[in-house]
């Protein structure tokens, strides 16, 4: 027994007296009184209140509703006294109450009872209006003998002026109102969308399943409604890392678009059992918080890539996007026909998102799993490929030959996914991924980034790895634009906040370098690469106490990251601390008794002391091991003090750069 049961049972009486005479409010009413979730039933409310207020805007507006805001109805409704006052007002109530729906964490259980009261009020007047529609006919219309008399010939020509005086008059008069309307938001909704950018994020859908293994799921649709979003052109999306951060934060819509830099989001709910789904929907201008479209898509899990597909077609349109074919044959593409394989590769997605060992290894098995049961999914294959990127990203690899058993699984994977789909633009960033850091491929690097760019213009991190590619060839003002163009898509990502003063510190821009880095540490402060650049960057202005400390906290919030350690060697024997940085050297001797520590490690410690025997006969075994970090042996000024030399002339041709 709920508190608001009394309601139900008035609902449930209406429902007799609708049934069979109008379908659509029938089909939602029957909804709203079947379900007992207190967000389902203020959805339904809603979802009724649509149904006659789109019959309201036929028969008394005279034009169909398309897709503009119930609240615009609404006010057009009472603006032209077409509605009863008091009845105007439980729209505008249930309206506005409903919203919180798809809010479970802003939701107070005892909203229901007003929303469904105001519902009772509404159906009843609508049942009394529909009858009373039904019931009057038009009015037979005034016929006028419009003949003149010949004493009338002075009245008959004065008319035609006063009629146009009056018309005229008419016309200033509405031009007055047109102008009113628009200036106080009335009317003009869809001019005010055309003007604003199509900038749009997705905010992290809530999971109202009561299995919090099912958080999967909510994660998963969040980002497939980015990846399709981020299709079409026209639109400017956000990635998913920079709103995550709004699943635990409370924040209003205008608060969340102004941080963002956005003038649309899209928020929603999901719910999951069994072969049961429910997914709702709602898109939100931030400029006047209003909720301009919402859908309630309540279906069997196999019909997910439809759901999927509608979903993006309708945003779009409400945003009054065009599409072109090739868009709409994206978003139409169906990525697999086994839902199941398609569970199993939205679960790899979350746990690969996690970023952590443990997470990437499940993520692994997930996407395995999911290629087992379709063999021809090349996102699947794409997820495998990432993976094995992370790995190497976040050196958990174990050895030279585990290094390289890792990059050519992710290279596999990534041929696989583009043999199947040749258009799938993550499947190119993780291919050019390996061709720029394993491979020294630039030009197939480059090449591959820039087709995935076209491919998905949103895609941050092809953006930031385009940079990094840039970097390569010595066009850093590119490469800062790039780098700034992925934090416009990711404002609130860590590494790509951080990229920024990383390509400044290789352009030898460290004045801004140092700028960019202390704004990234404003986004985490903890995120030990922001602060090794920081670190490298003053050491670069001859600031040795701020260099020394920055690197202290890389290497302590990296939990004593073998590479970073080396780092702060180097920078203890650039500073003149030889004893401190001898004393790192040591530790990464001793330490390879029992872990894979790589050359470069040795090399850049050495670089630090000034021995360029040493520096040269580590940089040989790091070239041996394909290190990542020699993709910069021509632009990081760590290798300035070995560039006159033979031997490092000698390397830059070896590893096709030109000096």
């Amino acid at each position: 027994m709920t508190i608001w049961s009394a309601e139900i049972k008035e609902l449930e009486t209406l429902y007799t007296a609708i049934k069979g005479r109008f379908p659509e409010l029938e089909k939602e009413l029957e909804r709203l009184i079947k379900t007992d979730d207190e967000n389902i039933v203020l959805i339904y409310s809603r979802r009724c209140l649509e149904v006659i207020i789109t019959d309201l805007c036929e028969c008394e507006l005279k034009r169909p509703r398309k897709t503009e805001p119930l609240k615009g109805i609404i006010d057009k409704l009472h603006h032209e006294e077409k509605i009863p006052a008091h009845i105007i007002t439980s729209m505008q109530n249930l309206n506005s109450l409903s919203t919180y729906g798809a809010h479970p964490k802003e939701f107070d259980p005892e909203q229901v009872k007003p929303v469904l009261s105001n519902l009772t009020i509404i159906i009843k007047w609508y049942l009394k209006y529909k009858d009373t529609q039904i019931i009057s006919k038009p009015e037979a219309e005034e016929v006028k003998d419009e003949t003149k008399a010949p004493d009338d010939s002075i009245e008959y020509i004065q008319k035609p002026k006063k009629k146009l005086i009056l018309l005229l008059s008419g016309l200033a008069l509405v031009v007055i109102i047109v102008v009113a309307l628009f200036v106080f938001n009335i009317i003009g909704g869809d001019k005010r969308i055309n003007e604003l950018e199509k900038s749009i994020a997705v905010l992290p859908f809530d999971n109202l399943s009561s299995d919090e293994e099912q958080a999967w799921f909510s994660e998963g649709i969040t980002d497939v409604i980015i990846n399709q979003l981020s299709k079409i052109s026209d639109l400017r999306v956000l990635s998913r890392t920079s709103t995550l951060k709004y699943k635990e934060e409370k924040k209003s819509i205008s608060e969340i678009g102004e941080e963002l830099g956005v003038n649309f989001l899209i928020e929603g709910t999901v719910q999951r059992q069994e072969n049961q789904m429910m997914i709702s929907v709602q898109l939100i201008q931030v400029i006047n918080e209003d909720h301009l479209w919402s859908e309630l898509y309540d279906r069997e899990w196999q019909d997910i890539f439809i759901t999927q597909k509608e979903i993006a077609q309708l945003i779009a349109a409400e945003l009054k996007v065009v599409l072109s074919p090739d868009e709409a044959e994206q978003i139409d593409k169906q990525p697999t026909d086994n839902p199941e394989a398609y569970n199993l590769y939205l679960k790899g997605r979350y746990f690969w998102n996690k970023r952590t060992e443990d997470g990437i290894k499940e993520a692994i098995e997930y996407f395995n799993a999911a290629i087992e049961k379709d063999t021809n999914y090349a996102l699947a294959y794409a997820g495998l490929a990432d993976c094995h990127n992370m790995i190497l990203s976040y050196e958990y690899g174990s050895s030279k030959d585990g290094m390289y058993n890792i990059f050519q699984k992710g290279k596999n994977a990534a041929i696989k996914a583009l043999k199947i789909d040749s258009t799938l633009a993550e499947a190119y960033t993780s291919l050019a991924y390996v061709k720029l850091l394993y491979e020294w491929n630039w030009n197939g690097a480059l090449k591959d980034l820039e087709r995935a760019i076209q491919l998905n213009p949103d895609y941050g991190t092809a953006h930031q790895w385009y940079a990094n590619c840039l970097t390569v060839f010595k066009r850093h003002d590119e490469a800062i634009a790039e780098a700034k163009r992925a934090r416009e898509l990711d404002p609130f990502s860590p590494i790509i906040n951080r990229n920024v003063g990383r390509r400044l510190y290789f352009a030898r821009q460290y004045d801004q370098a140092i700028e960019e880095s202390l704004r990234a540490l404003n986004i985490n402060p903890y995120f030990f690469p922001t602060h090794w650049t920081l670190g490298l960057t003053y050491l670069q202005k001859g600031m040795f106490s701020e260099a020394i400390l920055e690197m202290q906290k890389a290497v302590r919030y990296s939990e004593d990251n073998i590479y970073i350690q080396a780092l702060l060697g180097y920078v203890y024997g650039a500073t003149g601390n030889y004893s401190q940085a001898k004393a790192i050297l040591n530790g990464l001797i001793e330490t390879s008794n029992e872990v894979y520590v790589p050359s470069i490690s040795y090399s850049i410690i050495y670089i630090g002391l000034g021995d360029n025997d040493n520096a040269f006969s580590w940089l040989e075994k790091a070239y041996e091991e394909r290190s990542g970090d020699l993709i910069y042996l021509t632009t990081n000024p760590i290798y300035d003090p070995l560039r006159l030399d033979q031997r490092f002339i000698g390397l830059v041709k070896k590893m096709g750069f030109e000096e």
